[in-house]
């Protein structure tokens, strides 16, 4: 049969089709055209969606670079992919805004969390961010006898725990510090995962010389948990402290001030320790290896101080003779406030005592309830190795008397 004629049932030859019947075609009955019509909306839709998301990256993109965008708004460019990276890493590491800086790298970790960035960014964003706080002082008396404690805390301070973005636990630490003339400090720490801390102590005999003498903290870092796995050491931080012959170990003493003597006076007490019930365990304070205090009293301090506290602690029995050492307080940041200006930290602060100095055996006879009270003298040693404190009150403070149960071991 010919192209375009129709045949019927009648047996007579088939005829042409009319222009007419061509025409009259109705294309929307045919299965093909419902298929054209469903993937034309489908790329229609699809396409449109994409548009519309490409247009609210490139205005949230574009925003960043206004002097008046927020934290917010600096947090959610982090929602639009990779669209953002390279003006979130300039308000990274150029921005004079604190927040903005923090909001930047906040929006990063969540990027990197969602496996949007490469690895160089990663480590670029460990470099910037990496924190070293050194906490000793830069400058100490020649006369200094005691260990000087040192701390030194490291980290990325933007990373937070949360899970939707990268945290401390996807980071892992080592440390060392040179320079210490610790043997033992000069060898890499285990990998731990969150902010890393050293702590040690330096000797000023092991130093012949005054200085200045340099610390040095060296740091290794290894990604954990995450899609890349990285290692990655960051620059060096060191600290530099001298010993100075003409600096007195007095010269941490505030003038002694008779008014401000009985205000420290009033501020310092000994309180009881509550009792404790049946179902709940004592607390002991040993005094020797045959007695000990049962639910001892503690050291109760309301500030402000006209000055610090850097005291070591003398225990006074009523009927013993002599004082015993109970350890020390050192409480720092004080100063009085301002003329009508109230204080942060009118808050009574509680220290426990302890340890304490053995007692003599024999001046303790049997079990018993007594009366103690507490001593506190400067301890000028213990000032000088907290860098924190500025000034030490130079008198001798008594406590109240308060009744303690002394027990059998």
């Amino acid at each position: 049969m010919k192209q375009g004629a129709i045949s019927d049932d009648t047996g007579l030859p088939p005829r042409r089709r009319s222009s007419d019947e061509t025409v009259r075609r109705n294309w929307f009955s045919e299965p093909k055209t419902a298929i054209w019509i469903a993937l034309g909306v489908a790329l229609l839709f699809g396409g449109g969606r994409k548009l519309s998301a490409w247009w609210k990256a490139r205005k949230a993109v574009a925003r960043l670079g206004e002097s008046d965008v927020t934290s917010d708004e600096i947090e959610e460019v982090a929602e639009h992919g990779r669209a953002g990276v390279y003006e979130l890493l300039r308000i990274f590491s150029s921005s004079p805004d604190p927040p903005a800086r923090r909001a930047a790298g906040r929006a990063l970790a969540r990027l990197w969390l969602l496996d949007q960035l490469v690895a160089e960014e990663e480590q670029a964003i460990i470099r910037r961010g990496y924190s070293v706080t050194w906490n000793a002082r830069r400058r100490y008396p020649r006369a200094l006898v005691g260990e000087i404690p040192i701390t030194v805390s490291y980290d990325v301070p933007f990373l937070e725990d949360g899970g939707r973005r990268v945290g401390p636990a996807n980071l892992a630490w080592s440390h060392r510090v040179t320079g210490a003339r610790r043997a033992a400090l000069e060898e890499f720490s285990p990998w731990t995962t969150g902010p890393g801390r050293g702590a040690f102590s330096i000797f000023p005999g092991d130093f012949e010389t005054n200085g200045p003498h340099r610390l040095v903290l060296q740091t290794r870092i290894r990604t954990t948990g995450l899609t890349d796995s990285w290692e990655l050491e960051p620059p060096h931080e060191p600290f530099s402290f001298e010993f100075d012959p003409n600096l007195r170990l007095d010269a941490l003493l505030a003038l002694p001030d008779a008014a401000r003597d009985e205000l420290v006076s009033q501020a310092i007490r000994l309180e009881r320790t509550d009792a404790t019930g049946e179902s709940e365990r004592a607390n002991y304070l040993a005094l020797s290896a045959e007695w000990t205090i049962r639910n001892p009293p503690t050291l109760a301090v309301r500030p402000p101080l006209p000055s610090d506290l850097a005291h070591t602690i003398w225990l006074e029995f009523e009927g013993i003779e002599g004082r015993f050492g109970g350890g020390t307080l050192v409480l720092s940041g004080q100063g009085l406030p301002k003329p009508h200006s109230p204080s942060a930290d009118a808050v009574t602060r509680l220290f426990a005592l302890g340890p304490v100095a053995p007692l003599p055996s024999g001046v303790i006879e049997r079990p018993g309830t007594r009366q103690m009270r507490a001593w506190l003298e400067p301890n000028l040693e213990r000032g000088w190795a907290d860098p924190k404190v500025r000034s030490i009150w130079p008198g001798k403070i008594h406590t109240n008397w308060v009744d303690v149960q002394i027990l059998r071991r």
